[in-house]
């Protein structure tokens, strides 16, 4: 009697040592990945993102490199006025849009008497600007993405193993604390084995920007960024939520930037998409201070995939992300309860697909 392929194999899986067991190619006998009392850990989370093209990118950098001319889009302004119309909850909210071809509408709204505010805060989104001023670090030499951050912060949980790509990425595993806080509690996974977002993380890039430009983080991003874009409306203060202030244009401008590699070379801006972690909501990930989202069709927009960073919040929320279905750059802020991410849907649905 002929033994089969699938009882051959299972024998000869049996027959292994349990190390050889757990690495076994077909999967048989495949355990699920230990977390080691110290040290790394091989990632063990949900399957990441397949990995984008570089031809996707020569197409980004493409269409984010004209000259942007403001227009008046009355398309654009029904829709935005519309939608705020249907969002009771919003007080005050400001949005901007650049199309491949260069034309840039931008628009702000209150719902609050007097005039709206010039610049809003745009919270969680000083992440993507923080991360582009390591990176810049990085490419300069000043930094390195497989630094361990004992170097600066060596009293903090797992520190002799967590690199500088971990923090940047959330793979850390550190609390979700303040630094000082975090010193005195166990880590939340070891370095590596999964990505859960954590308030030391954003907290220690700072700290390590102030401490490789021996200037404060704020004047740092300033340097690094505002100035060397010319963008004369935004503001990096520890004093505002989140970090920034801007207005909607700006926040557009830097976005267009960062994707067509004039605020770090071509490679790093690949770098940052290239290990893409599942977040909790459906489609999103996240990689080295970006986040890209697979949005599925509905009954007025077309599949798309968002190259950007969002912000959800109470009381205030923010998001900018390049379009990959109409090649279009748009960035929402808002106050009060609402979706900025609907509100950008809404704008993009007004464009066509390329």
């Amino acid at each position: 009697m002929s033994l089969s392929r699938r009882t051959l194999l299972s024998a000869a899986a049996l027959a292994l040592p349990a190390p050889a067991l757990a690495a076994w190619p077909f999967g048989l006998g495949r355990r699920a990945s230990q977390t080691p009392a110290d040290g790394r850990a091989n990632y063990a989370g949900p399957p990441l993102r397949q990995q984008f093209g570089d031809w996707q990118f020569d197409q980004i950098r493409t269409a984010v490199s004209t000259r942007l001319q403001p227009v008046i889009r009355d398309g654009l302004e029904d829709r935005f006025f519309k939608d705020l119309a249907a969002s009771p909850g919003v007080e005050t909210a400001t949005a901007a849009l650049a199309e491949p071809g260069g034309a840039v509408w931008t628009q702000t709204w209150t719902r609050i008497p007097g005039a709206p505010p010039a610049r809003f805060a745009w919270g969680g989104l000083a992440s993507t600007y923080v991360a582009t001023a390591i990176l810049q670090m990085v490419e300069a030499g000043d930094l390195a993405l497989d630094a361990t951050i004992d170097r600066w912060a060596p009293d903090l949980p797992n520190a002799r193993w967590i690199t500088l790509e971990d923090v940047l990425a959330q793979t850390s595993g550190l609390p979700d604390a303040d630094l000082g806080a975090a010193t005195a509690l166990p880590p939340a996974f070891a370095p590596g084995a999964a990505m859960t977002p954590s308030a030391a993380n954003p907290a220690l890039l700072r700290l390590i920007i102030a401490a490789t430009d021996q200037t404060p983080w704020a004047d740092s991003l300033d340097r690094r960024i505002a100035e060397r874009r010319e963008l004369a409306e935004t503001d990096f203060a520890p004093e505002a939520p989140g970090g920034v202030s801007a207005s909607a244009l700006d926040v557009v401008r830097y976005w267009r930037d960062l994707m067509g590699d004039r605020l770090h070379g071509p490679e790093t801006t690949r770098r940052r998409f290239y290990r893409l972690y599942p977040m909790g909501e459906a489609g999103a990930h996240r990689g080295l201070g970006v986040m890209a989202s697979d949005l599925a069709p509905t009954e007025t927009s077309a599949a798309d995939t968002w190259l950007g960073y969002s912000s959800p919040g109470a009381g205030a929320s923010a998001m900018v992300a390049y379009s990959m279905t109409t090649r279009a750059t748009v960035a929402v802020a808002l106050t009060g309860e609402g979706s900025p991410d609907s509100l950008a849907l809404g704008l993009l649905s007004q464009l066509r697909p390329l």
